[in-house]
């Protein structure tokens, strides 16, 4: 999985007591876009807040570049991120 700092350590138990995936409804009616894992990007949310990243920019960034981060939101590895605008 990678290297895991305290701060991803603290992500992944804030994400575990918080179980965002249980909430988010991914339901699309087959019009329009088919829509993003919405627990994907609200578990990218969370990351933003607890590991202190300020800017939506610096998120994606940041999941480019952090192959475990990403695993930790749900995204999978080698997919394509959704653009800044999704986020």
């Amino acid at each position: 999985m990678g290297v895991l700092t305290p701060k991803l350590e603290r992500l992944i138990y804030v994400l575990e007591w918080a179980r965002i995936e249980e909430f988010a409804d991914d339901s699309w009616d087959g019009i329009g876009r088919p829509p993003h894992v919405r627990a994907w990007l609200a578990n990218a949310f969370v990351a933003k807040a607890v590991l202190g990243i300020t800017t939506t920019v610096g998120l994606v960034e940041r999941l480019t570049m952090d192959k475990t981060l990403r695993r930790i939101c749900g995204f999978p590895p080698f997919a394509k991120l959704p653009s800044e605008a999704t986020f």
